[in-house]
């Protein structure tokens, strides 16, 4: 049998600097933005998170792309 992969959606999350711990690390807070077209590529969604980062008020830390799809045998 072949795996099938199915329904296949694709989130941006972007992860902006929000304080320092008592430890000294800096923490993070995340924002998240569903329904994003799973063919588009790595290239433009990241030039997307970039450009969104750029408009929050705290720093930009990192962008992430996170696809998820559910496997299956036919």
């Amino acid at each position: 049998m072949a795996t099938v992969k199915k329904d296949l959606s694709t989130s941006l999350i972007i992860k902006v600097e929000n304080g320092i711990t008592e430890s000294g690390k800096t923490k993070y807070a995340q924002r998240s933005f569903s329904a994003i077209n799973p063919a588009v590529s790595d290239d433009n969604l990241l030039n997307a998170g970039t450009a969104i980062g750029a408009l929050q008020a705290h720093t930009l830390g990192t962008v992430v792309r996170q696809d998820t799809c559910t496997l299956s045998q036919e």
